[in-house]
């Protein structure tokens, strides 16, 4: 294995208060690499960037940045890769985050205050090992679609290191502190990424191989079933269940509650579907609440369920749960679903706020939503998943586009292709259909 350092660049003023070596490992990463680097320039005491490959012109930019670049022979191990760069590193802390991941400089400023007070504070200069903070995840289009917490940012300690070829994680032997107000943003697993980077199919065979030296290894498990559950094969859709479940009932505990989310949202999203399912499908939501209490996506599921079945008291106590936490100052809540689409939420307290007649609450829903819709009306990722919920409901096609009168021009042909666009994406085949025939209708009528 060669590990060739490629050229060395003069260092960095070193700050004395406190050094932050920033360290990636890349291949081919010329479009995101000048971003990875700008972010901590004014902060970094060192910028360390390991290449396990690239054909493109992500050394040549690395350097040009004034970045170190070295070289990894890849080994199918991201762990030994990144390893490697966390032992180059020569400053305090070390953040290690990928190259189609960023920081404001703003957030980047933030962090290198608080890392200054760890260090003038003895005992969390030794009990804080690591720094977790908030992580957005993007959309092509740069918006928000989730959010969870993440540590990339650690003290540099020997024993601080990752296991694990794939989906690789350090373990801490102290603690961390949480910084929720910084925030990394990260756009590496969005469509486009994939199909560029194929990294689902790269994934796969890394996992499968790590599942076969270790087959109980409830991690490697819900890894491997996030990874193939929606690859279209009915097969590769069974194996991801029954991989979910396996990894939940095994005795050997998850220790990452990030992958124990993986298979709780599967496990109720599939049952959701089946209302033959409905008491299963809380008591999931139940056991989702108890181990990640943070995620406020399960008590909107179940809230759900509750609006389902007519228990609109106790859907509006868990709606409002999740209302306070997304309206709370400051707070950023974990969520995959109600950053990028409150309407859902806020059509969800509709039905509650209906069910038990409170006049009140009826007029302030009806009218946040009406806002959310005409601010996201050229949003598909929006529209859709309304007009699917709506449906689910129980509503007729006329009563969803009377729904959606307040915002689009119905008797416009553009307007209807758009709904039809956003609910075909939403998954409301046959309502997708119906406006179609009905945009048809009206451009032929165009046309005499």
């Amino acid at each position: 294995m060669s590990k060739k350092k490629k050229k060395k660049p003069p260092q960095k003023k070193a700050d004395s208060s406190v050094k932050l070596s920033q360290c990636m490992i890349v291949k081919n990463e010329g479009k995101n690499i000048e971003r990875a680097l700008e972010w901590a320039k004014d902060i970094a005491y060192e910028q360390i960037v390991v290449d396990t490959g690239s054909t493109d012109k992500t050394v040549e930019l690395a350097e040009k940045m004034g970045a170190k670049v070295y070289h990894f022979d890849w080994i199918n191990d991201f762990s030994a890769a990144k390893n490697y760069a966390m032992d180059l590193a020569k400053g305090d802390w070390i953040a290690f985050l990928d190259a189609d991941e960023y920081m404001t400089k703003k957030d980047a400023n933030e962090l290198y205050l608080l890392l200054k007070k760890i260090k003038s504070d003895p005992e969390a200069a030794v009990k804080c090992d690591a720094i977790q903070c908030t992580f957005i995840n993007l959309d092509d289009n740069d918006n928000a679609i989730s959010i969870i917490n993440h540590q990339r940012f650690f003290q540099n300690r020997p024993y601080l290191r990752f296991e694990g070829k794939i989906h690789e994680v350090i373990k801490l032997r102290y603690g961390f502190l949480e910084a929720p107000n910084i925030r990394i943003y990260h756009t590496g697993y969005t469509n486009m990424s994939y199909k560029e980077t194929n990294k689902k199919e790269r994934n796969k065979e890394l996992l499968r191989k790590e599942l076969e030296e270790d087959p109980d290894n409830p991690d490697i498990m819900l890894y491997l079933a996030d990874s193939i559950k929606n690859s279209g094969n009915e097969e590769d859709f069974k194996e991801a269940e029954e991989l979910f479940h396996k990894a939940l009932t095994g005795k050997r505990e998850i220790k990452n509650k990030h992958i124990k989310q993986l298979a709780y949202n599967f496990l109720i999203h599939y049952s959701l579907k089946n209302e033959t399912k409905n008491e299963e499908t809380i008591i999931l939501c139940n056991e989702a609440i108890e181990c990640l209490p943070d995620f406020i996506d399960y008590y909107y599921y179940r809230a759900l369920l509750y609006n389902k079945t007519s228990n609109y008291r106790a859907a509006l106590d868990d709606l409002t749960v999740c209302e306070k936490a997304l309206l709370s100052p400051g707070s950023i809540p974990t969520t995959n679903i109600m950053i990028s689409n409150p309407v859902l939420l806020y059509n969800q307290l509709l039905i509650s706020s209906k069910g038990i007649k409170d006049q009140e609450e009826i007029i302030k829903n009806e009218t946040i939503i009406k806002v959310l819709l005409q601010e996201g009306k050229n949003q598909t990722e929006i529209i859709g998943p309304y007009i699917r919920a709506i449906l689910e409901q129980g509503k007729s096609d006329e009563e969803v586009l009377n729904e959606l009168a307040v915002i689009y021009d119905l008797n416009d042909p553009k307007d209807l292709l758009f709904i039809a666009r956003a609910a075909k994406e939403g998954g409301a085949v046959d309502f997708t259909r119906n406006i179609m025939k009905i945009a048809g209708q009206m451009l032929g009528e165009d046309k005499k």
